[in-house]
């Protein structure tokens, strides 16, 4: 009879714990279950991203050790600090790919994601291509005064599927779209990084009606925790077998099972909300649905504001197609707040910022309440694009400015 430590096999769990109390900056928190024969996941603590970016030298001296290599890979950087990760350097690519087969053989894949900068997606991407026997475009990230000329360069090879963030597919698809050119004959979209907004959902519908979306779920800690295939809705998520989920409170927990897992996964907190359900592509295992954030709220002039209050009732004004929240010196005396709007085309500019506004103030009782005396502290406006990360590619929710000026990308935190 197998042990079964809550969900775990009692090996797999004395396993990942006896890896994870190697790392020095750890074995205090984790050495005395070591001993005890009864121990169980649920017994553990919670890993928070503090704790283990204050292991990352423990993590680097552990990787020097093991008979395999790693990569240092960047995360976070649009609504929190940079962190560092170490990952094999196989990227689990060789047991995710019998889970998750978005490419085959005879497809050309261009790959939109930054490379360098240890950011992971452009390397990952171009190992899944790799395994499938696929023609890999390593073009990385294009900006708009130069798409149109790389759009026809990989036309002209024939290109069948493109990776890139949601944000970058729905820029990508509404320049084809305003423009009047013709896509690329990409039939396949590969996606990651953030969640797939309703603005990319909207204009791949229109211009991809046909189109086969692929994602994948997780972080540069934990990597990939569960895949997305065209016959699932892009919230839910099929996880792997070297992946251990809890959903803690709503919380989601990851425990990383494979004996290559440079990083201390056990019971790691990625962040986020979620839940087990069944999903409606017809594949028998539960799978994860994500839910959003689990750390969303900000404070603004003294009050807890959740972001996606804002957001959500700007989305539902008429024309408005995507919103972010830019915040001007954010915790100081004279911070302020600029819902940013993009709007459909021939949509009237005014008129939807006075709109926006006026429902905001009026749906958000809170934020009406907070800045009612000091109307300068709250805007709503127009923009022609939002802040998006230079290297990551993502549109953050929040984006913060230590200065009154305008954010560049650089800025985001």
């Amino acid at each position: 009879m197998t042990l079964v430590a809550s969900g775990l096999p009692y090996a797999t769990l004395r396993d990942v714990l006896g890896r994870v109390a190697a790392v020095p900056e750890l074995r205090p928190v984790y050495e005395k279950f070591l001993t005890d024969d009864t121990v169980t996941l649920t017994d553990l603590p919670v890993l928070t991203k503090e704790r283990l970016a204050d292991a990352l030298a423990g993590v680097v001296r552990t990787a020097r050790a093991r008979p395999h290599g790693a990569y240092v890979y960047g995360s976070g950087g649009t609504t929190g600090t940079p962190r560092l990760s170490l990952v094999p350097t196989s990227m689990f690519v060789p047991e995710i790919v019998p889970h998750w087969q978005p490419l085959a053989a005879d497809d050309i894949l261009v790959n939109f994601n930054t490379p360098g900068r240890m950011w992971s997606s452009h390397n990952f991407f171009n190992a899944v291509a790799h395994h499938a026997g696929a023609v890999t475009v390593p073009l990385g990230s294009v900006e708009n005064d130069e798409l149109a000329d790389w759009l026809d360069f990989v036309g002209q090879l024939g290109a069948t599927a493109l990776d890139a963030t949601p944000s970058q597919i729905a820029r990508i698809l509404e320049f084809c779209e305003s423009t009047g050119r013709p896509l690329p004959a990409f039939r396949k979209l590969l996606w990651t990084g953030e969640g797939y907004s309703r603005r990319a959902a909207e204009i791949t519908r229109r211009l991809m009606p046909d189109g086969r979306l692929y994602g994948v779920y997780g972080s540069t800690e934990s990597w990939v925790i569960g895949t997305n295939e065209p016959d699932c809705p892009v919230d839910t998520f099929h996880v792997l077998p070297y992946q251990h989920v809890e959903v803690e409170d709503g919380v989601v927990l990851v425990t990383n099972t494979h004996p290559e897992c440079v990083n201390p996964i056990l019971r790691y907190r990625v962040g986020d909300l979620g839940r087990f359900v069944d999903c409606p592509c017809g594949r028998p295992d539960r799978a994860l649905q994500v839910l959003g954030r689990d750390d969303p709220q900000l404070k603004f002039v003294s009050i807890l504001l959740l972001p996606t209050d804002i957001t959500e009732v700007a989305r539902a004004v008429p024309g408005v197609r995507d919103v972010q929240l830019v915040l001007f010196r954010h915790g100081r005396p004279d911070e302020r707040m600029e819902v940013r709007l993009l709007v459909e085309p021939g949509t009237p500019r005014e008129a939807v910022e006075r709109l926006a506004h006026q429902r905001i103030l009026t749906q958000v009782y809170k934020l009406g309440w907070a800045v009612g005396s000091s109307p300068d502290r709250f805007t709503v406006r127009v923009v022609d694009e939002l802040v998006v990360n230079r290297q990551t590619q993502k549109t953050p929710l929040v984006v913060k400015a230590e200065t009154t000026a305008d954010p560049a990308p650089a800025d985001e935190n």
